[in-house]
């Protein structure tokens, strides 16, 4: 039995609206979504300009990006891997059928956009090409379980994937000016788009 929208866990919003004031995930299940993952241009357009780049702070290469291991990096990992298990936590679906989807998603990106950059299996999550399609495949499995669970895309995917989704790369939290020195941040914040 499926849990009605009414169990749909919160989600923080850590992300600014940006993206998602026009578009929306537009496939309803993961069958849909997987059709639409096998049209995506993956990573096409990085360091193109946008329609989005008002909201957004931008970088043209890959050495731009600060890593994983500053406090905005912390930040945006952390955030992923609790969307992660807030939706195992509340999902009606078994543990063994969320893991089904979400491999189904992280697999059908892995195919395609590993093609795309300089990906090297062999590398950390220091490495830049790497790192954006491992996050691009995780950001896809976790969509696959929340439509699974038949709830809506929370807001801070919705970024994600419509970056994704136009060819680029969301590449974590961007520095924000009233950030204090102790690492008190500021949210919601803009994304680092390459």
């Amino acid at each position: 039995m499926r849990r009605g929208l009414g169990d749909v866990p919160s989600f923080p919003v850590r992300t600014v609206a940006n993206t998602r004031r026009s578009q929306r995930v537009a496939a309803r299940s993961p069958a849909g979504f997987e059709r639409v993952l096998g049209q995506v241009a993956w990573f096409a357009h990085l360091g193109e300009l946008s329609r989005w780049d008002g909201n957004c702070v931008r970088m043209f290469a890959w050495d731009q990006w600060p890593g994983p291991e500053n406090a905005l990096g912390e930040m945006f990992g952390c955030g992923s891997q609790e969307t992660h298990d807030r939706i195992f936590a509340a999902s009606s679906l078994a543990a063994g059928d969320l893991q089904v989807l979400f491999d189904r998603g992280h697999a059908a990106v892995m195919r395609r956009a590993r093609m795309a950059v300089p990906f090297d299996p062999g590398q950390d999550s220091w490495h830049a090409p790497t790192q954006c399609v491992r996050q691009a495949a995780y950001t896809a499995g976790l969509i696959m379980c929340i439509l699974g669970s038949g709830w809506p895309v929370p807001d801070d995917l919705v970024e994600e994937w419509n970056w994704f989704q136009a060819g680029h790369w969301p590449a974590g939290f961007a520095d924000h000016p009233a950030d204090m020195p102790e690492n008190q941040l500021i949210f919601p914040r803009q994304l680092l788009v390459y």
